[in-house]
């Protein structure tokens, strides 16, 4: 189980440092967000980015096998449960690319 409530059904992610939200829009997601950060924190970029779904850098298919070992996490083979250790790593990986990939914006 998630330990951030509506995370499996986000469509959209926010994040700010090491704050995120989720939501099924980019505005909940940054919303979500919002809620998260202190009123006195610095200013720090905002990225809302796609969630749960699949993109060059993590496909649908990946993201469907990830969900679907993950609602079954607890009754896992041990074939399945390398599987799902191999995609949890590629999703993190992914995540990395992700955000390599975005323009650096200079002040």
């Amino acid at each position: 189980m998630s330990r951030t409530p509506g995370i499996e059904a986000a469509q959209f992610r926010a994040s700010s440092g090491s704050e995120q939200g989720f939501g099924a829009t980019p505005r909940e997601a940054l919303e979500a967000l919002m809620s998260r950060l202190a009123a006195d924190a610095p200013p720090t970029p905002i990225i809302i980015w796609p969630f749960n779904r699949g993109d060059a850098f993590f496909t649908s298919t990946q993201q469907d096998r990830l969900r679907d070992l993950k609602a079954r996490r607890a009754s896992l083979t041990p074939a399945e449960y390398e599987e799902l250790e191999r995609l949890v790593e590629a999703a993190f990986d992914a995540s990395i690319s992700r955000t390599q990939s975005l323009q650096h914006v200079k002040s």
